[in-house]
């Protein structure tokens, strides 16, 4: 539930496992949606969008054209070869800069250990992170629109039905990944008022003023059926 920050999951309509979260900025908002869970990757390679490159790398790369070089960053040119970032005269790309450019796995990669995928069109899966220090946050509406795990390991192990020491044994052995079985959905949920157990209810935050649009479309309709009436 993204107001809550939360990610849970449950097997037998009983809650097996709570973690928090770090969802989208305002900017970058994560949608509401769901889908099935298909993969678990391990040791992932983190391509980065192109909106990412040309409004946060490209400033940098200006001024530093060995700015991906130093860290790990691979980049391939439209023919699909490897270039070093520093050979290219970055003063003269643009919004639509023709190449491609991926981060290696690593600890600095911005994926983490591993990434669960639900494929779909929103290009929203979730992940490790190295920024573990933002979990310690109260409001984590910090990504760019994926939502990171604040313990990736256990969510994997809980998908696949396995251990932890199993996941564990799996990011040992380097890039891979693992075919989730059966039929697990996926909620990317978004409720400013959660039912607890003891049958209260728990109200958050409207993050990214969701019901404040609501309301409004529930207004105007309300003023338009008074005028028919």
């Amino acid at each position: 539930n993204q107001p809550a920050f939360t990610a849970t999951y449950v097997n037998g309509n009983e809650p097996q496992l709570s973690m928090r979260v770090v969802i989208g900025q305002k900017s970058n908002q994560t949608y509401f949606f769901h889908d099935t869970i298909e993969t678990v990757e391990y040791n992932p390679y983190w391509g980065v969008p192109r909106s990412i490159l040309v409004n946060e790398f490209l400033p940098k790369l200006r001024e530093n054209p060995a700015y991906l070089d130093e860290r790990g960053y691979e980049v391939t040119d439209s023919r699909g070869q490897r270039i070093a970032s520093a050979d290219i005269n970055w003063n003269q790309v643009g919004s639509n800069p023709g190449y491609d450019v991926r981060q290696s796995p690593g600890e600095a990669n911005a994926l983490g250990e591993l990434k669960i995928l639900f494929p779909n069109k929103h290009a929203i899966y979730m992940h490790d992170t190295p920024a573990k220090s933002l979990f310690n946050r109260d409001v984590r509406a910090l990504s760019h629109g994926c939502v990171r795990l604040q313990y990736p390991r256990e969510m994997a192990a809980a998908v696949l039905g396995t251990s932890v020491k199993y996941i564990g044994d799996r990011l040992s052995q380097g890039h891979g990944s693992d075919e989730v079985k059966g039929n697990i959905p996926v909620y990317v949920s978004y409720f400013t008022a959660w039912p607890e157990s003891d049958g209260g209810v728990r109200y958050f935050a409207d993050i990214y003023d969701r019901d404040t649009a609501v309301q409004k479309a529930i207004d105007a309709t309300s003023k338009v059926r008074e005028h028919v009436s």
